[in-house]
């Protein structure tokens, strides 16, 4: 049925049958392959599902007709490859905005998320933060959508050690279509603190990790607010690490986080 396609998905089982199932969510501009650093360690224990978001990388080909976007369909469109792999209950693992599509997924489906894991998670935003949201998608028309995702790039990872991680970013949202951009940036500026505010205003019925760098300068301080408040999530703080936390540190961010999965 026309409009109707699964986003683009890729599995990768454990040995036994019977493993939890793990999704991994990437961030705005990435793609399955933001998560190649983290495949082989999670197989070991889990059965692992990654998805491309709507419009990036392999997604884009999909006949999936949506003409703007808003962080439940989004939700909803990932809970759909779930529902057609018939996973009755999953973990979730996110980097970035995926924080902010998994926690929608929860909201959701609360009884269907075992526990997450979010690194670099983005739970509110600065006044400087909310005005680039408002005003992204008309600077963007004017620098142009590339330049302006790799502008964003430079003010969230702006320093020497973030260079890896920025280049990744870059060249990840190069594969995005103008109209794709638009659809996103759109989003950010219609929807992004509303639905920050909605998710991140109450203590989640299932258990949530933050990875977190302590150089994460633009979104450190809200995601430790938050975290202090409710007794369903717990943080750590990451040395000598921006924003792409699962980019820039991996094994760390494997070794905690799939510790913290296995409890």
């Amino acid at each position: 049925m026309s409009g109707t396609a699964l986003l683009h998905y890729e599995v990768y089982q454990n040995n036994n049958a019977s493993a939890e199932w793990t999704l991994l969510v990437h961030g705005a501009g990435g793609s399955t392959r933001t998560w190649r650093k983290q495949i082989e360690r999670y197989q070991e224990k889990f059965h692992v599902l990654l998805i491309d978001l709507p419009g990036h990388a392999q997604s884009a080909a999909k006949d999936i007709q949506q003409k703007q976007y808003d962080f439940n369909w989004i939700a909803n469109k990932i809970w759909e490859v779930v529902d057609a792999l018939m996973i009755p209950r999953i973990n979730i693992v996110a980097v970035s905005l995926g924080s902010i599509i998994s926690m929608q997924m929860l909201h959701n489906r609360p009884t269907q998320v075992k526990a997450m894991v979010f690194a670099g998670p983005i739970v509110g935003l600065n006044f400087k933060l909310r005005l680039l949201a408002r005003t992204g998608l008309t600077l963007a028309k004017v620098v142009g959508f590339q330049n302006f995702y790799a502008l964003t790039a430079r003010i969230a990872l702006p320093r020497k050690n973030h260079k890896k991680s920025r280049e990744i970013f870059v060249r990840e949202s190069k594969l995005l279509t103008d109209e794709e951009y638009r659809k996103w940036t759109a989003m950010y500026g219609k929807t992004l603190d509303d639905s920050l505010k909605l998710l991140f205003s109450y203590n989640p019925i299932a258990k949530v990790y933050f990875l977190i760098g302590a150089q994460d300068h633009l979104f450190i301080d809200p995601a430790i607010n938050y975290a202090v408040k409710f007794a369903n999530i717990s943080y750590e703080i990451i040395d000598r690490c921006g924003h792409l936390v699962s980019l820039e540190k991996p094994d760390i961010f494997n070794e905690k986080s799939l510790n913290f999965l296995s409890e």
